[in-house]
């Protein structure tokens, strides 16, 4: 803060002081009424404002203000200098209010953009967040209008505080949701079945659970060494067309710390599927991942035959938060797109591929199973689903 003085008086010296010959001729005048008083200093205005005069300082970087920065208060002027008495300073100098910070900026969560590995989905303003447009076929769907209120972590490591939790599907009107609220622990709830795997199934592979929740006291939660494991099922039938041209998310977590992938004689990866969409032409796996033996992965769209269709980079890691993945599916287009913590992942978005399988959705599959042999991890892999939803328009991880 740049702190002005008032100007010293002391260039007023004593010029009216009468001496010498002169002072008869000075009681004469000030008999008169003629004599000098000093002449008042002029005074600054008051203190300066809380940063530049124009505003206060703004709350981080004004690329990616998790918020709108806000000023420090306007400039006050310290009162008006007062005449006819002792000059006086317009009081304490005043910084026009604690400076405040525009919130905490926040990243666009993992993802990448323009194919590029490694880059943010950009930085965006701490607003609420907008669902998009519509499923027009070749059109953009909406985008977020801000952060959804949570880092999401870069994707370089996929640390961050994952999404905001969710309050379940109170108030909700898409066209399916699911928070398994309803239920009981260690069984499904009453709208699921099992999903036949094609390993040794145990009793436990998918249910219910109590132990973590995104929202509410339950999840769904996957628990599995076997390879080929049961997972759960749910019809899409009460959607009517919205099953063949949907968007969709789920939030997940993984258990910490999860099993790396080993080398086996085969391979030196672990391939699990999360979120399938199943139809009369077969397995869509929406929401799939491979890890590495240094514990990133990448993410993919893939069917059981591996012939389509995309991946990205090995540039993720799996942490103890809460995520969300989307997708946005049109079987008539033969279109896919993914999200992860709100940021697209470009390098998965496909149009017009008739290999992809995509057919007339009967159903929705959630559970982690993998596909590598016997050997591959060590210790069970668990992780657990919550707040499904499903939407003619994106939905978003808010």
């Amino acid at each position: 803060m740049n702190t002005r003085f008032a100007p010293s008086n002391s260039r007023f010296r004593d010029a009216c002081v009468p001496s010498g010959a002169l002072m008869l001729a000075t009681t004469w005048l000030m008999t008169a009424g003629l004599g000098c008083s000093p002449a008042q200093p002029t005074l600054p205005s008051g203190g300066s404002g809380g940063g530049s005069p124009s505003s206060g300082s703004s709350g981080g970087s004004p690329a990616a203000s998790g918020g709108s920065a806000q000023t420090g208060g306007s400039q006050g002027t310290g009162g008006s200098a007062q005449t006819g008495g002792a000059t006086q300073t317009g009081g304490a100098t005043q910084t026009g209010g604690a400076t405040q910070t525009g919130g905490s900026a926040q990243t666009g969560g993992s993802g990448q953009t323009g194919g590029t590995p490694g880059s943010t989905g950009g930085s965006q303003a701490g607003g609420s967040s907008q669902k998009g447009g519509s499923n027009a076929p070749g059109g953009s769907p909406g985008n977020n209008g801000g952060s959804s209120g949570g880092v999401g972590g870069s994707p370089s490591t996929g640390v961050g505080g994952g999404s905001v939790a969710a309050s379940g599907c109170s108030g909700k009107t898409y066209k399916l949701c699911e928070d398994f609220e309803t239920g009981t622990a260690g069984a499904l709830g009453p709208m699921w079945t099992k999903f036949n795997g094609y390993g040794a199934a145990g009793p436990t592979d998918v249910a219910l659970a109590t132990d973590m929740a995104h929202s509410g006291k339950m999840a769904l939660k996957s628990d599995s060494i076997n390879r080929g494991q049961q997972r759960a099922q749910r019809s899409l039938a009460s959607l009517g067309p919205t099953a063949y041209n949907h968007w969709g998310r789920i939030f997940y977590k993984v258990q910490q710390p999860s099993p790396p992938p080993q080398k086996t004689a085969t391979n030196t990866v672990i391939h699990i599927t999360w979120t399938s969409l199943v139809g009369p032409g077969g397995e869509n796996r929406v929401v799939d991942i491979v890890e590495n033996m240094s514990g990133s992965h990448q993410w993919l769209f893939n069917i059981p035959s591996d012939g389509c269709c995309t991946s990205s980079a090995y540039n993720w890691k799996f942490d103890d938060a809460w995520h969300c993945a989307e997708w946005w599916v049109d079987v008539a287009t033969n279109s896919y797109r993914f999200f992860s913590d709100s940021a697209e992942v470009t390098q998965l978005a496909f149009s017009g591929k008739t290999n992809s399988t995509m057919s007339n959705y009967t159903a929705v599959v959630l559970g982690a199973t993998w596909y590598q042999q016997a050997g591959t991890i060590l210790s069970p892999y668990v992780m657990w689903f919550d707040d499904l939803a499903i939407d003619d328009t994106r939905i978003g991880c808010q």
